[in-house]
């Protein structure tokens, strides 16, 4: 039996009636109506809810606190992206998209049954981790927690992904995770670029009546996807979209992918189908935390890669690490620790050896060719414990702290150093 909660709505009236017919409606009722310590009570097998209503989200926080939980399949708006994602994270096994038939929430809520035991104890995603590689995608930084949160209760849905983010921010590795962790698994997962040639030659039979079912389709820089290709995808998902075993699409994306589609350049209706639920990849610069731990991942395959002596990194390399900007994100993180642990003979990589090797936009090493390993660890320095005081707006207490020096070593180093600053504290 459905619980079927939703607004007073024409999409109501149709679930309701829908249900009714195969006997399978317990009620229909707004979802400020219903107290969530009572469903479990009423015997009913699922729950279906609409997220076009306020108080949608209201509930399922609620609900996400109750004991004996039944599946929850969720309507949604395609251009709610935000509130799909919400959805999932509070517990919601599977999202329908707008336009829907019955069949497709009847597809859904089977789709949940099978994973029963992730319906019955929603919170243990979140404390048992998901067993991956360590490609720049997680890591221990909040922004990062947030990210695996979504990963976790979407890959056991059916909807389309949309996954934004930067090269080298490992987009195809949550794709790769994503369909690992779901129900067709054991089903091919096929990686499409969406260039002219290779698209056409690898989707262009897919969407011509060569169908894999229960595959995955991640399509990689699905912006750059040519306009003929982006109407014929379109339609492919929207006349597959109730099929129990259909090609399920998650697509990778570039942050600003949807300026494109005020240029004229992306379809916004196919945005809309392949955005259900949207995860934003945030760069390795905004989590600095995380650097020291997939550095010494990559670090250790590297080693064993290349069959090297194992090595680590000092920590002055670490807090070096940390602070550089990583313009080609965790891509360009293990290149680095590839030819460190080449190249570097000591069992411990030092700060030198950072300075020595790393990269920026095709420079050879941070200094240049010409530099001395002491004059390229002064400069960095320099500027690194000016970024530091200026971060701080000169309070030396703060920065010190920042540096994880004393406060008189840092005076020092400032002279040694000939930096311009003004006392903040």
């Amino acid at each position: 039996m459905i619980l079927l909660l939703a607004a007073d709505t024409p999409d109501r009236k149709e679930l309701a009636a829908y249900f009714d017919e195969r006997n399978q409606l317990f009620t229909a009722m707004d979802p400020y109506t219903v107290e969530p310590a009572k469903v479990a009570k009423t015997g009913i097998a699922a729950i279906v809810l609409d997220l076009g209503s306020s108080d949608a989200l209201k509930f399922l926080k609620k609900y996400s606190g109750q004991d004996n939980r039944v599946p929850v399949v969720c309507i949604a708006d395609r251009r709610r992206a935000a509130a799909s994602a919400e959805a999932l994270r509070l517990g919601a096994i599977d999202i329908v998209a707008r336009p829907f038939r019955g069949d497709d929430v009847t597809a859904a809520i089977n789709n949940a049954r099978e994973f029963g035991a992730i319906a019955e104890q929603p919170d243990e995603p979140f404390e048992a981790p998901i067993d991956v590689p360590v490609e720049g995608v997680f890591g221990a930084s909040p922004v990062m927690r947030d990210v695996l949160g979504i990963v976790r209760r979407v890959a056991p849905s059916r909807c389309a992904v949309l996954i934004l983010g930067e090269r080298g921010t490992g987009r195809e590795m949550v794709a790769r995770t994503i369909h690992a962790h779901g129900p067709r698994q054991h089903h091919p997962f096929i990686r499409i670029a969406c260039e002219d040639g290779t698209s056409e030659a690898e989707l262009g039979p897919l969407l011509n009546g060569s169908p894999r079912p229960g595959a995955t389709i991640y399509l990689d820089n699905v912006g750059d996807l040519p306009m003929d290709l982006q109407v014929r995808l379109e339609d492919h998902m929207l006349a597959q979209a109730g099929a129990t075993e259909g090609m399920r699409f998650v697509a990778g994306a570039q942050p600003r992918f949807f300026e494109r589609i005020d240029r004229g350049l992306v379809r916004r209706a196919l945005a809309d189908a392949l955005a259900v639920v949207q995860i934003d990849l945030p760069p390795l610069r905004r989590r600095p935390q995380d650097v020291p731990l997939l550095a010494m991942h990559f670090l250790k395959e590297a080693c064993r890669r290349n069959n090297a002596p194992a090595k680590t990194f000092s920590r002055s390399a670490q807090m070096l690490l940390s602070a550089l900007p990583w313009a080609g994100n965790a891509a360009e993180l293990r290149s680095l620790c590839e030819r460190v642990a080449v190249l570097v003979p000591r069992g411990v990589v030092l700060l030198e050896d950072v300075l020595a090797h790393v990269r920026f936009d095709g420079v050879e090493a941070l200094g240049g060719p010409n530099e001395s390993l002491r004059e390229a660890r002064d400069r960095f320095e320099r500027d690194y414990v000016s970024a530091v005081l200026q971060q701080h707006r000169g309070r030396m207490g703060a920065a010190a702290r920042q540096l994880g020096i004393e406060r008189t070593n840092l005076y020092r180093k400032i002279k040694q150093l000939n930096i311009r600053w003004i006392a903040g504290d």
